[in-house]
């Protein structure tokens, strides 16, 4: 019998783990500037604004906007100031992202077949006029 509660239990938690937005995973990718590891957490298709600047992009694509913005402005750190909820079709985040400058990072979530990946990235100078 604690055989099965345990079996159990150790399926549902690792269920979760499955369906949970990759909040750390995200955090430690902007920290080491690793814009493929971003992407990857990404749509087919990504919108990416940075600065006002726009576009939809392909993962490869994606990777190389990404790369030249930390090529740019280096990171020092990253850390979520708010975490959407975890259930629904789509949820929202906003982190700050220190370079030489600050930055805000708004990611757009979308649950796409019981995962939860980034629809949307929109990094704007603190700054911004």
């Amino acid at each position: 019998m604690n055989y099965i509660v345990a079996s159990f239990f150790g399926i549902y938690f690792m269920l979760m783990s499955i369906l949970a937005i990759p909040y750390n995973d995200v955090q430690k990718a902007f920290e080491q500037g690793n814009a493929s590891k971003i992407v990857s957490y990404g749509t087919a298709k990504l919108l990416i604004s940075i600065n006002g600047k726009e576009g939809v992009y392909s993962k490869s694509q994606g990777t190389q906007v990404l790369s030249g913005f930390f090529k740019k402005h280096p990171p020092n750190s990253f850390t979520f100031n708010f975490k959407g909820k975890e259930e629904g079709a789509s949820s929202f985040a906003v982190g700050e992202y220190q370079s030489k400058e600050k930055f805000r990072v708004s990611l757009k979530f979308k649950n796409v077949k019981k995962q939860h990946q980034i629809e949307s990235i929109t990094i704007s100078s603190s700054y911004e006029k």
